[in-house]
This record gives structure tokens, C-alpha cells and sequence, in this order.
């Protein structure tokens, strides 16, 4: 495949260099007004990356577990640079993530898996990372109200929010086992909001990816259980890695509300933004006062998770600039 031009790519990295800009701003402000400035703290920085890389290698771990079911045993590393290329063009197009599906699914088509199989592998991987974070969600929630953390009735309504959720994920499963359209009527309308052009191709993706979705859960009904499990520990190593985090900017965030703020990152990049740039940072600030935190501390996590979302979306677009052909086996069907 062509990888993409200098120039190509330092146009797509803007918006993220503008997130970071963002955050330098934000930086100075606190600085200025905040009783506690923010600071790095350069000795936990390691183990965050190493948090940050865990939770990456996890999802291509995920992906893998569906591919294998496909016949085609791609190499872990090539996996985590497609995983990371998608998630960078999915958090620039304004497609709450979305856009950066068919990325993925060209990408490893390239590699030599049939496109039908790349596209379903591709669908079902996210609808198992929706399907943690749905069952992620009432869970945050519940174990913030249980620590006794911010106003009841926000967080029950926060809890409802997240159920929905969850039902929206048993209303894809059962209508796919079933072999009925289960993904492009669920995905129909929030496309709308993309151009034209945009979305009819992407529509021809997700379509085709429902197709696949369908014949892939009822040869291997095994699959969900198995790759639901991945997502859970995916969910479980988000919180990790955010503690690391707020410990790099000097932070001990009590666990409800890093549980929160989990929530939150979340439903940031779920709004069809670019880069979640202001999504990201007011539902962090939004959250934390909620949670009775004081205002410095909400500024600087969302000093954090800019930061963070910044390193995500470049080294992904170096993922995606380089990226080459690489060797998938696949092994011959009888």
C-alpha cells in the first residue's frame, strides 16, 4: 500500500499538535492562578508508557483472538501499529472514533486477509470494546456512588446513561446471532453527520462488516465470551494506567474518582469531535467538580488526558505513515 506523504501526514497531525497546544495553555493558566501549580513528575513517567503500552498490546491481543477464528494469524507488533493508526485517524475524524474502523480493516486487507474478513474482524473487535465499556460504565458509576463520591441523583443518572448503553450492545449481539442487520441501522444516523462522501463509504464498510459480523458469530458462538474477557482486563488496565497518569502530574486521585474520570474519557471521545478537543477537557473538569474536587485538580487531569490523547493520536500517525505491507499468514482451506 502507499504510506502517506510527509506533507499528508503533518497535515493530519494538526488537530493533535492544536490539542497540545490546548493543553500548553491550559498548563500556563493553572499556572498562573492555581494555588498548586502542575508539575511532571519524570520518575513515574516509565511506568505509565509501560501502562499505556500494556493496555495498547491488550487490544491487539483482542483483535488477534478474532482473527484466529478467521484462519489468519497476523503478527502481534503489526496488529498494535494497525490498532494504533485506526484509533489516530478514528480520534481526527469527527466520528466519536468511528472513522478510523475502515482504516484498519484496509489495512489488514492489504496484508492479505479477504476484505470480508478484515471488515467483520474489524466490527466485532469494536463491538467488543463497546461491550467493556458498557459493562465498565455502570460499574464506575456504581463503585463512585458506593464511596460516597458527588450528588446521588447525578450519578444515578450517569448510571442510566450507561445501562442504555449496555442494552444498545445486547441489541447488536442477539440481532447479529439471529443473522439480521445488526450494525448499520445502529450506526445509520450518527453518520449522517459526516460529509456526504464520507458517509456513504463508510456505510458501504459498515455494511459489509455486518454481513461478516453475522457469519463470524454463528460459526464461533465461543468467540464473544472469550473476547469479552479481554475487554474487561482492558477496562481494569484503564484504570491503572489513568492512576499512573494523574501520579506523573503529581496527582493522588482517590479511586472513585479516577473511576469517573475513566467514565468520562469515554463519553468525550463518544462526541463526534475532533481530537475531543474540549469534549475531553470539559467532562473531566465537569466530573471532578461534581465529585467535589477542587477546581485546580479537574485542570490539571485534563492537562493529563490531553497530554495523553496527544501521544496516542502521533504515535499513531507515525504508525500509520510507515506503515508497509506486512506477512499474515493464512493458512489454505481444505
Amino acid at each position: 500500500m502507499r504510506t502517506n506523504s510527509p506533507a499528508e501526514t503533518a497535515a493530519a497531525a494538526l488537530p493533535a499538535l492544536a490539542g497540545a497546544a490546548a493543553a500548553w495553555v491550559l498548563w500556563r493558566w493553572a499556572v498562573a492562578t492555581q494555588p498548586v501549580a502542575p508539575h511532571v513528575v519524570l520518575r513515574a513517567v516509565p511506568f505509565y508508557l509501560a501502562c499505556w503500552l500494556a493496555t495498547v498490546v491488550l487490544h491487539a491481543v483482542r483483535w488477534r483472538t478474532v482473527l484466529r477464528r478467521l484462519g489468519a494469524d497476523p503478527r502481534l507488533a503489526r496488529l498494535v501499529r494497525l490498532w494504533l493508526a485506526g484509533r489516530a485517524i478514528g480520534s481526527l475524524v469527527p466520528s466519536g472514533t468511528l472513522g478510523g474502523e475502515p482504516v484498519r480493516a484496509h489495512l489488514l486487507a492489504t496484508d492479505g486477509v479477504p476484505a470480508g474478513s478484515a471488515a467483520g474482524s474489524v466490527a466485532l473487535d469494536r463491538s467488543l470494546e463497546l461491550a467493556g465499556n458498557t459493562i465498565a460504565a455502570p460499574l464506575c458509576v456504581g463503585g463512585a456512588i458506593a464511596l460516597g463520591v458527588g450528588s446521588t441523583q447525578a450519578m444515578l443518572s450517569a448510571a442510566g446513561l450507561a445501562l442504555v448503553g449496555l442494552a444498545c450492545f445486547g441489541w447488536i449481539y442477539v440481532r447479529a446471532l439471529r443473522g439480521r442487520p445488526a450494525l448499520v441501522p445502529f450506526v445509520r444516523t450518527p453518520l449522517r453527520v459526516l460529509p456526504r462522501a464520507w458517509w456513504t463509504r463508510v456505510g458501504e464498510h459498515v455494511a459489509r462488516a455486518d454481513g461478516a459480523l453475522q457469519e463470524l458469530l454463528a460459526a464461533h458462538p465461543d468467540l464473544v465470551p472469550a473476547a469479552l474477557g479481554v475487554s474487561l482486563a482492558i477496562e481494569a488496565l484503564h484504570v491503572v494506567e489513568m492512576t499512573a497518569l494523574f501520579a506523573a502530574f503529581g496527582l493522588t486521585v482517590p479511586l472513585p474518582l479516577v473511576l469517573l474520570s475513566n467514565l468520562g474519557v469515554g463519553v468525550a471521545h463518544a462526541v463526534p469531535v475532533t481530537a475531543a478537543l474540549g469534549a475531553l477537557e470539559a467532562t473531566q473538569v465537569g466530573l471532578f467538580t461534581v465529585g467535589g474536587a477542587p477546581l485546580a485538580i479537574g485542570m490539571t487531569v485534563a492537562i493529563a488526558l490531553r497530554m495523553a490523547e496527544t501521544l496516542m493520536i502521533l504515535v499513531g500517525l507515525a504508525c500509520l505513515a510507515t506503515a508497509s505491507v506486512g506477512r499474515v499468514r493464512v493458512p489454505d482451506r481444505a
